[in-house]
């Protein structure tokens, strides 16, 4: 479409793989070392974990492509499968015959022969399953029987799961335990950083000979942000920019061209930062930048209240309930919320009881009580409360992407967990609260903040407050929230793992408890001993393992960016 105008023979940004486009960044080339050193010791597995479209199957290629000229490769790409059709598809990849009706037994059998027939004649055999997070835990279970068969010091087949996180989230689970512990290398390939988003979009145009500079250093950097360094996104943004500057004759795009390259391909694809975050103006560290609130509602003491204005913040709130707006209030029944029908300004003058009549309050309750059913109504959709949790990460997201995938793509992960305020005061992150009033529907409303005595919540846009035995009423204890993990990775960190995420691990400990760090990429008695003290000065259970609630408290104790629940904390 637009080659000739380029002066290009193909498109440089295809998203189909091709070798010619073939950029390793530093975070390709570290996950394809660990891979080929996985190969080459004598364990049975190897995992390599990432989000979408950041360059699993680019590894993979790269890692066929390293692997000795002895090494016989099966690839299945496509594991959504049953045992028999996945041990059927490791014979045909390895071309071993066998009948059209073979059981589980004959099929296991022909597989073990032609892997002893292997290493006898000196040559390594290897499983690459791509999608692996779509593995039923019944055919992991027969992987990890079939890398039983091993000499004295290695397996006879060896085996790299490639997968989307997910798959780490698989090989929690109980009955998958054996197998975890047989995995000997673990990467987690991160996006691309800025720098890198640069270099690739040079490597490709350059790959096609390219003469013009089509891509500035400002709109590369654009392009980093808008995609999050994700090279599938960063190929989709860069076509559909050139596809503009063909139609609007630029041979150097302008930054309102790949603005709009950006929002038509990402805006139904990942949440995005609202375009003062992008700018540096604002970031996503504390309260938002601004909240839907209407003006015109207020809620009494006793039950829930609309609150004033939020320093630093420029909508325009209700100011808070004075104690003599609120004593009307005192008559209703115990525990409803009430909402005064009148807008609360900042010169309001303060109504008396003598000024309020028996019935002007009948009548103000009444409409109270109406508008309070109106806002719950408002606030039955989970998605919307989750709209909201974005927001307040400083994430701007459509409706019907507003859910815990798009999180995914933007490195950060959904926790949903039971507990109580005090566990979330200590999460330190905002939460989706599922609340039900008694005999009637259930609404979500979002934990906005936590207070001595007193709770903000985000209900259908509005900010109320209530007090904890309002909340604890209406609410079972689940809740939702966004974090984010430690170098892409929410999986847990356990005693005898090894690898970056245990590093930190150790050096955001050894910063919380004041002491030195031991340097060491294992997790050995010494970090063990100080996970543990930490989950006890926490509260926790102080089982030594680094899951997602101890890093999600680590988290809060690091004072790491993102919105509070309490900000004399941040």
């Amino acid at each position: 479409m637009y080659q000739e105008f380029y002066g290009i023979s193909e498109s440089p940004f295809s998203i189909v793989p091709s070798a010619r486009f073939l950029y390793l960044s530093e975070r390709h080339r570290e996950a394809l070392t660990h891979m080929l050193a996985s190969l080459n010791g004598g364990g049975g597995f190897g995992l390599l974990t990432g989000e979408v479209g950041t360059g699993k199957t680019t590894v993979l290629r790269s890692l066929v492509a390293r692997l000795p000229q002895e090494t016989q490769v099966a690839v299945v790409l496509n594991p959504s499968l049953s045992t028999r059709d996945l041990l059927a598809s490791l014979c045909d990849e390895l071309a071993i015959s066998y009948p059209a009706d073979a059981n589980l037994k004959q099929l296991t059998d022909a597989i073990y022969q032609h892997l002893l027939e292997n290493h006898r004649n000196g040559r390594q055999t290897l499983l690459l399953i791509d999608e692996a997070q779509h593995l039923m835990p019944d055919v992991l279970e027969q992987l990890r029987l079939l890398t039983n068969l091993e000499t004295d010091s290695t397996k006879l087949l060896k085996v790299v799961l490639v997968g989307q996180p997910e798959l780490q989230q698989l090989l929690q689970q109980e009955r998958l335990r054996q197998l975890a512990q047989r995995i000997t290398t673990r990467y987690h390939l991160l996006p691309l950083t800025g720098e890198e988003v640069c270099e690739y979009i040079n490597y490709r145009l350059r790959a096609v000979d390219c003469l013009h500079q089509v891509f500035a250093p400002a709109q590369a950097q654009q392009i980093a942000k808008a995609t999050g360094g994700i090279p599938r996104l960063i190929n989709l943004v860069c076509d559909k920019a050139m596809q503009l500057g063909h139609q609007h004759s630029m041979h150097q795009l302008s930054r309102d061209v790949v603005a709009k390259a950006c929002d038509e391909v990402l805006s139904w694809q990942l949440p995005s930062q609202p375009a003062e975050a992008m700018s540096g103006a604002a970031k996503p560290t504390g309260r938002p930048a601004s909240l839907a609130l209407a003006a015109g509602l207020a809620v009494a003491l006793g039950g829930a209240y609309l609150l004033g204005a939020i320093p630093g913040v420029s909508a325009p709130f209700p100011k808070l309930l004075s104690a003599s707006m609120a004593k009307p209030a005192t008559s209703v029944s115990a525990g409803q919320p009430v909402i005064s029908t009148g807008a609360v300004t900042e010169t309001a003058i303060p109504v008396t009881a003598q000024q309020t009549s028996s019935t002007s309050l009948a009548m103000q309750t009444a409409t109270a009580d109406a508008r309070w059913q109106h806002l719950i109504r408002l606030a039955d959709s989970e998605r919307q409360a989750m709209q909201e949790l974005f927001r307040l990460w400083g994430y701007e997201t459509n409706l019907n992407q507003a859910n815990c995938e798009s999180g995914s793509l933007i490195a950060m992960s959904c926790f949903r967990g039971k507990g109580d305020l005090e566990q979330l005061g200590i999460t330190n992150r905002p939460a989706i609260l599922s609340l039900s009033d008694p005999a009637g529907p259930a609404y979500y409303a979002t934990l906005y903040a936590i207070g001595r005595d007193q709770v903000e919540l985000l209900l259908a846009g509005e900010r109320i407050a209530v007090s904890p035995n309002w909340l604890n009423a209406r609410w079972n204890g689940e809740y939702t929230l966004l974090w984010r993990p430690p170098l892409g990775d929410k999986s847990a960190i356990r005693y005898g793992q090894q690898g970056p995420r245990v590093r930190w691990l150790d050096r955001q400990l050894s910063s919380i408890l004041g002491e030195a760090q031991s340097g060491q990429d294992t997790f050995e008695q010494r970090l063990l001993d100080k996970l543990r003290r930490f989950q006890r000065a926490q509260d926790l259970s102080a089982d030594g393992i680094a899951g997602p609630r101890t890093l999600m408290v680590i988290d809060a104790a690091l004072n790491l960016p993102g919105p509070t629940l309490q900000p004399e904390r941040s």
